[in-house]
C-alpha cells in the first residue's frame, strides 16, 4: 500500500467519522410527523421565545461531537493531519513561500549501504528495512513532476589509495562526484529500480561526506523547485560517533545541516533521519590478519597474527573458536577457545605456518614463486557473516634477487664497502631444535648478486631484481639513472649508501633533480669527524611508526637494540625537500636520526618514487666512516633485513587491499603473456588488458568491490587456440574492520540500566535548534501506531488528548442543557 493511499485513508476515515453526528442530527430532525393540535398552540408560542437558544445549544452539542470524532480519527492517522496542515499552508501561502502548489520536488536520499547494514536479526537485515522505507518515500512522489537523487555510501566511498598510497583530495572529489552523478536527478520509476537493485557494499560509513554531497545536489537544484532530504542509516557507532556531540566532526556535521535547512526552508520542511538499525546488535569479528614477514622464501616458516573483537555493549562473555585454511585445504584449529567480554579485543592470537604449509611444489612455482591464500574463520555464527572470516595472501618466492653495486672493493673486509652487508643479507638458514628431529629453517630469502660500478652500463634492465643497493658509488651514467628510475617506478626498491667516493654535486644534479628525482634529500658536505678516536653518537628513532622500525618499537628491550649502540662518527649532512621540492603525496620521511644536538641529524631517509621507494643512508655501508658492524656493539642485522623486506615487497604491497582499491602489477619481461584474466571471489572470469605506464607494461584492475580472494591469470594460446596457463598470482580484498562495530551510537550518560540516550535524543543534543525529524524502524510492531516510531512527533497523543477533552466537554454541555429550569 502506497503512502498516497494511506494518506487518502487517513483523511477519508476522519471525514466519514465527522459525518456520523451530522447524519444522526438530520435524521432526528425528520423523524417526527407534524400534527396540528389546538392544545399545543400555547406551548408553541412559548417555544418561539426559546427557539434560538435551543438551536444554539443543539449546534454547540453537534460541533463538540463532530470535533471529538474527527480528533479521535486523526489520532489513528496522524500523517493525514500533517497532509491537511500542508494543504492549508499551501493555500494560505504559509508553506512553500515562493513555490506554486505543484512545484517540482527534488528529493535527495542518502542511503547507507555500508557493510554493517548486512546485519541480520529477526529474519531481516537492516538494509532491507532501509530499502523498504526508501521505496515508500519515493512512492509518495508524483511521477513526471518530482525527481530523486540517491547518494549511496558506496558511491561516496573513496579508498585511501592504490595499495595504501594516499591520493589527493581533488582526485577523491572527482571520483566521488562521478559516481554520485550516475544516480542524480532520476525519475520516480528509475529511482525505484535503482533503490531496489542496490545491495550492501563492503565499504565503511563516511556520513559527513555523504551529507556534503547531498547538499551539493540540493544547492544546484533550480530555485523555483523544492528540495528535501532523507537520511537512512543504522546509526552504528563506527560511522556516527564522531558526528555526535563532543565528536571530532560535530561542528562540520552541524554546519552542513544548517545549510541543508536553509535550502529546505522555502518548502517549510526539515531533513528526516530514519534509523533502520537494531538497538541490541551484537557481533563477533576478525578485525585484523597480518604476517610477520613481508617476503617469504621457499623453506621459511612464518607467523600469522590474528585479532578478534566482541562488538556489543553488554551480554555474556563469548567463547570464540578459530580455524584456518591454507589454499582451501582442510581446516585446522587455530589454538584453543578465546574468551571475549563485551567490547573487548584480543590481538595476541598467532598461527605458525610451517615450511611444508608454504612449500613451492611444481617446477613452475620453483621458478616464479607462488601466492598462498590464508583464510581464518570464526566457527560460531552471528548476525553479520561477512566479518566472521578474513583473507590474507602471502607471496612465497624461490629467492629475492638483490643487486649490490660495490663502490669500493678491497681485500681488507673493514674497508671493502659491501662485504659485511652481503654477509648480513645472505644469511639463509638457521638450524633449530625440534622435539622429533633437527630441522633446517630458512630465515631470509635473499640472493645477493654483487657487481662493480663499471659493470652498470652493461645492465640492460634492473627489472630482474627486486632491490638495487648503491654503496659508495661515485656517480652514475645518465642511461643507468634512467633505468633505475624505470625500475623504482615499477614498484621496486633502491638503497643508496653514502661515502667518501660519492660526488654529492652530481648526485644532486642527476638523482635529486630539485625533488623530482630518486634521491629523497639534497646532499651537502660530510659532517662529524674522520678521526677514529672521535666521540661516537647513538641513533634515535624519528618516525617510530615506520614499517622498518615496527619490530623494534614493540618493547623497551627491542628499542634498545637500535638506540643503545654508539656507532656514528662521520656522516653526510642533508637538506630535506623544501617549498616546491615537496611532493605532498610522497613526502620524505626521516626514519632514524643521529642523536647529536637538539635536532637529530638524518641517518635514514625514505621517500616514494612512482610505485616504488628509495631509502638513503647518510653513512657508508662499511666501517670506513663508522662502527656499524663492530662485533657485539653494532646495529642489529635485523635492521638491514627489515629495510630490505620493506623495499622488496612490491607484490605484497598489492597482495592485500581494501574494498575499492585498485590492484596493480608491473610486468617484467618474463611475465609478458598474450592473455590476462581476473577471477573474482564468485568465480566470474573477465579479460584484463595490459596497459603501458611510463613505458612499462602494467596490469590494473579496479573491480575490487567484494571481499575475498581474486586470481590474476596469465595464459598463452596453444596451437588449437586453447589457453595454457603461464603463471598466476592471487590477491585478497577485505572490508574495513571498523564496519564490524554495530553498537548503536550513544552518549556518555547512562541510566540505571546502563543504557545511553537514543539516536533521536543524541541528534537533538548535537544539532540544538537546527530542525530535523527522526523516525525509527520497528515502532509499528510494538503497537504504537504507524508513525509512533517518530521520537520527535507526538501529534497522535495530542490529538487523542484533544478528542478526550471534547468528549468531556460534550458530556458536561449535555448535562448542563438538560438540567430543568428553576
Amino acid at each position: 500500500m502506497t503512502t498516497g493511499t494511506l494518506i487518502g485513508i487517513g483523511i477519508g476515515v476522519p471525514l466519514a467519522a465527522a459525518s456520523v453526528p451530522v447524519i444522526i442530527h438530520l435524521i432526528n430532525l425528520t423523524r417526527y410527523r407534524k400534527v396540528d393540535w389546538a392544545a399545543m398552540e400555547f406551548l408553541l408560542a412559548a417555544y418561539k421565545k426559546t427557539r434560538k437558544r435551543l438551536q444554539m445549544e443543539s449546534l454547540i452539542m453537534l460541533l463538540l461531537r463532530v470535533c471529538a470524532i474527527v480528533l479521535l480519527a486523526l489520532a489513528f492517522f496522524p500523517f493525514a493531519a500533517d497532509q491537511v496542515k500542508a494543504w492549508f499552508s499551501e493555500g494560505l501561502g504559509l508553506g512553500r513561500v515562493s513555490f506554486a502548489a505543484n512545484a517540482p520536488l527534488h528529493l535527495v536520499v542518502v542511503l547507507d549501504n555500508s557493510a554493517s547494514m548486512a546485519y541480520t536479526q529477526e529474519g531481516q537485515t537492516s538494509f532491507e528495512r532501509a530499502k523498504k522505507y526508501g521505496l515508500g518515500v519515493v512512492d509518495s512522489l508524483t511521477q513526471g513532476r518530482d525527481r530523486v537523487s540517491i547518494v549511496r555510501l558506496s558511491d561516496i566511498y573513496v579508498p585511501r589509495g592504490i595499495g595504501g598510497t594516499t591520493i589527493s583530495e581533488e582526485e577523491q572529489a572527482k571520483s566521488r562526484r562521478r559516481r554520485v552523478g550516475q544516480s542524480a536527478n532520476l525519475d520516480i520509476e528509475t529511482a525505484r529500480r535503482q533503490l531496489a537493485e542496490t545491495t550492501v557494499a563492503a565499504v565503511d560509513t563516511n556520513m559527513l561526506v555523504a551529507l556534503r554531497e547531498a547538499y551539493r545536489l540540493m544547492d544546484v537544484t533550480p530555485t523555483t523547485d523544492a528540495a528535501a532530504l532523507v537520511v537512512v542509516s543504522d546509526f552504528a557507532s563506527s560511522g556516527w560517533q564522531e558526528l555526535m556531540a563532543g565528536g571530532a566532526q560535530t561542528g562540520e556535521f552541524k554546519d552542513v545541516l544548517v545549510k541543508i535547512n536553509e535550502r529546505m526552508a522555502r518548502t517549510g520542511g526539515a531533513p528526516i533521519f530514519y534509523d533502520a538499525g537494531f538497538d541490541d546488535a551484537q557481533n563477533l569479528a576478525i578485525t585484523s590478519l597480518s604476517c610477520d614477514d613481508r617476503v617469504i622464501g621457499d623453506g621459511m616458516e612464518t607467523r600469522i597474527n590474528v585479532e578478534v573483537a566482541n562488538f556489543s555493549r553488554g551480554g555474556e562473555i563469548r567463547n570464540i573458536s578459530l580455524v584456518y585454511r591454507v589454499d582451501g585445504r582442510e581446516a585446522k584449529p587455530a589454538g584453543g577457545k578465546v574468551q571475549l567480554a563485551a567490547g573487548q579485543r584480543n590481538g595476541d592470537i598467532q598461527i605458525v605456518l610451517k615450511p611444508e604449509d608454504l612449500k613451492l611444489v611444481s617446477e613452475r612455482e620453483k621458478k616464479t614463486g607462488a601466492s598462498r591464500h590464508i583464510e581464518v574463520e570464526i566457527v560460531e555464527p552471528d548476525g553479520l557473516k561477512g566479518d566472521n572470516r578474513r583473507h590474507l595472501v602471502i607471496n612465497v618466492v624461490p629467492d629475492v634477487p638483490i643487486l649490490v653495486v660495490n663502490g669500493v672493493a678491497d681485500k681488507n673486509p673493514r674497508l671493502d664497502e659491501t662485504i659485511y652487508l652481503e654477509t648480513a643479507l645472505g644469511i639463509s638458514d638457521n638450524r633449530m631444535d625440534s622435539d622429533a628431529r633437527r630441522e633446517e629453517v630458512r630465515i631470509t630469502p635473499n640472493r645477493v648478486v654483487s657487481i662493480q660500478p663499471s659493470q652498470l652500463t652493461a645492465q640492460e634492465s634492473f627489472l630482474d631484481y627486486r632491490l638495487v643497493i648503491l654503496a659508495n658509488v661515485a656517480s652514475l651514467p645518465e642511461s643507468t639513472v634512467t633505468k633505475l628510475e624505470e625500475f623504482v617506478a615499477a614498484g621496486f626498491g633502491l638503497i643508496i649508501f653514502d661515502g667518501d667516493r660519492v660526488d654529492h654535486q652530481r648526485y644532486n644534479r642527476d638523482l635529486y633533480k630539485d625533488g623530482k628525482g630518486l634521491l629523497p634529500c639534497r646532499l651537502k658536505g660530510p659532517e662529524g669527524s674522520t678521526d677514529i678516536t672521535a666521540k661516537l653518537y647513538k641513533l634515535v628513532p624519528v618516525d617510530e611508526g615506520h614499517p622498518v622500525l615496527s619490530i623494534f618499537m614493540r618493547d623497551v628491550q627491542s628499542r634498545a637494540l637500535v638506540t643503545d649502540p654508539e656507532v656514528m662518527r662521520n656522516w653526510r649532512g642533508v637538506d630535506l625537500p623544501q617549498g616546491a621540492e615537496i611532493d605532498p603525496l610522497r613526502p620524505a620521511r626521516v626514519v632514524l636520526g643521529i642523536n647529536r644536538g637538539a635536532t637529530p641529524q638524518p641517518f635514514m631517509v625514505d621517500r616514494g618514487f612512482g610505485r616504488g621507494r628509495v631509502v638513503y643512508v647518510s653513512s657508508t655501508a662499511s666501517e670506513r666512516w663508522n662502527e656499524l658492524w663492530s662485533s657485539g656493539n653494532g646495529l642489529p642485522l635485523f635492521l638491514y633485513h627489515e629495510t630490505v623486506n620493506y623495499l622488496t615487497n612490491s607484490e605484497a604491497r598489492y597482495a592485500n587491499l581494501g574494498i575499492g582499491e585498485s590492484f596493480r602489477r608491473a610486468l617484467r619481461v618474463r611475465d609478458i603473456a598474450p592473455v590476462y584474466q581476473i577471477k573474482d571471489p564468485a568465480g566470474a572470469v573477465s579479460d584484463i588488458p595490459a596497459t603501458s605506464e611510463d613505458g612499462l607494461p602494467v596490469i590494473e584492475f579496479a573491480g575490487t568491490a567484494a571481499s575475498g580472494v581474486y586470481t590474476l591469470m596469465a595464459s598463452e594460446r596453444g596451437d588449437s587456440g586453447q589457453l595454457n596457463p603461464k603463471w598466476q598470482e592471487r590477491f585478497a580484498v577485505n572490508a574495513e574492520a571498523r564496519e564490524s562495530d554495530l553498537v548503536k551510537v550513544s552518549g556518555e550518560e547512562r541510566d540505571e540500566e546502563g543504557k545511553g540516550k537514543d539516536v533521536g535524543a543524541l541528534l537533538k543534543d548535537t544539532l540544538g535548534d537546527v530542525p530535523f525529524n527522526f523516525q525509527k524502524a520497528g515502532g509499528e510492531r510494538e503497537g504504537k501506531g504507524l508513525l509512533a516510531d517518530d521520537a520527535g512527533n507526538r501529534l497522535w497523543l495530542w490529538l487523542a488528548a484533544l478528542a478526550a477533552f471534547f468528549f468531556l466537554a460534550e458530556t458536561l454541555w449535555s448535562l448542563m442543557i438538560s438540567k430543568p429550569e428553576q
